[in-house]
Parts: structure tokens; sequence; C-alpha cells
């Protein structure tokens, strides 16, 4: 809803933005530069061009008790903010809540330019049997360290390539650089036939209907098998299409690749999935492992895990 307040003063309201304010945020951020650029579009009268700006202020909202006056004045407040910082900008209202969102924002804004900058490196964490000591493969761990020279912590910086969408392209050159891993462990001697190099696949990133493209071309490159890859997915990823899903799981399988089920235990329908999906591999979440030595009920679900996994025919992976 767009109205004119008075003068040059005008005002869009946006309903039900996200659940999540990080969200929220990027989708308001997003409209009001999208706006920005409208206005500034090039106006011709009487053989003149003239250009306008926009200052905008953006006041993002969470609680019900907040009345139609507090929205107005917070985002008024916000508009004149971004007039001090000098005009044709755009400023959140200054809050807790809205501070963390700005952070965020500046995060996605540097993330943007992170993969051209070369500043994304990936970490192999070994997998070792429990039983023989011998190593069974690994999972690659993505690692950021930004232009400032600062190492972002994945829990910051992963949440924000998933909600801007930077996840797919991101995720692409996790695939490709995995392989190329591979095949400088395979030249090296350290590499054998029984391992495998596990990679995260997040929803988004499933959902991308280049992925099976790019797993084939990334093998291709490399010269490697697919034998040497395993795709970790949570089950998240196929509540919304469990056929779809399937479909695409067995698509990449038939090249030689496996698929693990990660963070399983914290859902609430991972048995379904683990009858219908074609897993070849648990993952017991952290949380479970955490507390394993001291806790006999934590330790008992565990066993129950494992259980159910060998009736499947599954291996098991125990993060941590």
């Amino acid at each position: 809803m767009l109205a004119r307040m008075s003068g040059d003063e005008f005002v869009l309201f946006i309903p039900e933005l996200s659940d999540s304010i990080s969200q929220a945020a990027w989708d308001a951020q997003d409209v009001a530069e999208k706006v920005s650029e409208i206005v500034a579009s090039p106006i011709f009268q009487d053989g003149h061009e003239i250009i306008l700006t926009a200052s905008i202020g953006i006041s993002l909202v969470t609680d019900s008790n907040v009345t139609a006056e507090h929205v107005l004045q917070y985002a008024d407040t916000a508009m004149y903010e971004a007039k001090r910082k000098g005009r044709n900008s755009i400023a959140f209202f200054d809050s807790c809540i809205t501070e963390k969102a700005q952070r965020q924002i500046g995060m996605n804004t540097r993330l943007r330019k992170a993969l051209d900058n070369h500043e994304f490196a990936l970490y192999v964490q070994p997998q070792i049997c429990v039983q023989s000591g011998e190593m069974l493969g690994g999972e690659v761990l993505l690692r950021w360290m930004s232009s400032e020279k600062v190492t972002n912590m994945p829990s910051e910086f992963i949440p924000v390539l998933k909600s801007s969408g930077l996840i797919v392209d991101v995720g692409r050159w996790v695939i490709r650089t995995a392989c190329e891993y591979v095949r400088t462990f395979l030249d090296k001697g350290i590499w054998q036939d029984h391992m495998r190099l596990s990679i995260n696949i997040s929803p988004r990133q499933f959902r991308d209907p280049q992925l099976l493209e790019i797993v084939q071309h990334s093998m291709n490159s490399y010269n490697i098998g697919p034998k040497f890859l395993n795709f970790e997915v949570t089950e998240n990823l196929v509540i919304d299409d469990v056929d779809e899903a399937i479909e695409k799981m067995e698509a990449i399988k038939s090249l030689g690749a496996m698929f693990s089920i990660d963070d399983f235990g914290i859902g609430y329908s991972s048995m379904i999935y683990l009858k219908r999906l074609p897993f070849d591999q648990l993952k017991i979440d952290r949380e479970f492992i955490r507390n394993i030595h001291r806790d006999p009920e934590t330790r008992g679900v565990v066993e129950a895990i494992m259980a159910v996994s060998k009736q499947y025919g599954l291996k098991v992976t125990a993060e941590g």
C-alpha cells in the first residue's frame, strides 16, 4: 500500500514480509533499492533532463502492540537518518533488532563479492572408523576469510548465504573444488578407492535445476569417478515434494554417488524419510553425541538410531 503523507513524503506499507527478521530486512532493503532506482529514472521536461533521488527510512515491526503512529514515527526517524548520511540512501530505524539486521545485510553485501575475490576456502575434516582407526573419507567444510582479513564463523555467514540465495553459486563452487581436492589427493596417493568426500547440499541448492549437470561436469573436469562423492542433505530438503526429491536423488545416485541424511534426530519425520528416500548413510546430530558418555537417555537414543540404521542397511557417522 502506497500513500502520500504530505509534500514530498510517501509511505510504503508491506505486511508479512517474513517470519524471520533477517529475511524481512533483506526483502525490505530489496524493495527500497528498487524504489530508489525507479525514482532516479531520468525525466525529460521541456528539453531538460530531471534526476530525482529518494532518502528512504525503514521500520521493521515484530510487536503487534506497536501502534501505527509509532511505526510511522520510527520510519520517519530512519528517513532523516538517511538524509543525514548524505541523502539518496537507505537507513533502518535504530534499535537492537534492526542493528542486527543491518549487520547481516552488510555481510550479505560483502558475501556477494567474496566468490569473485577468492575469499572462500574448503577444509577437509577426516571421518575415522572408531573400531580400526582407519580413515574412511572426509567432509568438506566451507570457510570465509573476508577482505578485511577477518575469519567469519560458518554459523554467521552460511545462514546469510542460504537466505540470500547466494548458496547456489557458492554451492556450485564447493562441488567443483571438492572434485579438484579428490583429484589432488588421488595424485598424491593419499586417497583410497573406499574413501568418499562428503559435500553438504542445502535445500535451495538441491532445487537448482542444474545440480546434476554441475556434478557431472565437475567430475569430468577433474577425471574422478562418482564413487568418491557423498552428498549430505537434511530432511527439511524433502518436506515440500518427496517424489521430486527421490527422482533427483536417484538421478545423481545413478552416476555412482552416495547420499547421507544429515543432523538425524532433530526432526520429526525422519523414520518416514529413511523408509522412502534412497539414503546410504545416516549422520547422528552432534547434540546426541556430546553427552553420550554421561547421559544414559542420550546413549539409549544413539543405540536406537544405530539399530534402525542397521535395519535399513545404512552406514552411520557420528558428528563430533
